[in-house]
């Protein structure tokens, strides 16, 4: 199922292949990464790109609390398309009750 993220978009990570701790989180899209691709984004921390080892195409997502296998970063990881949920900006509280009640 295709989603048509960008970058800059947020999403609930709904699926991980190795971090269930992910699974609930929420994150921004950075950039997608090809298999063996390196990333344009520098972590803040020590300046570094994020390689993409994993084999599959993957956003590179940032957010509080995400852990990942990418050496010395922190909030940061690659997920498959296929485990993110998208969440629009434009959703509020407000809508959701409208929606509940339709």
């Amino acid at each position: 199922m295709s989603h048509n993220f960008k970058p800059g978009d947020l999403a609930l990570i709904v699926g991980t292949r190795k971090y269930p701790g992910n699974i609930g989180k929420t994150c921004e899209l950075v950039e997608l990464l090809k298999p063996s691709q390196i990333s344009a984004w520098l972590d803040p921390e020590d300046g570094r790109p994020v390689s993409n080892a994993s084999g599959f195409e993957c956003w590179l997502v940032i957010g509080d609390g995400l852990i990942s296998g990418i050496q010395n970063t922190r909030g940061a990881c690659l997920a498959l398309p296929s485990h993110l949920m998208p969440l629009r900006r434009d959703f509020s509280p407000v809508q959701q009750k409208a929606k509940e009640a339709v």
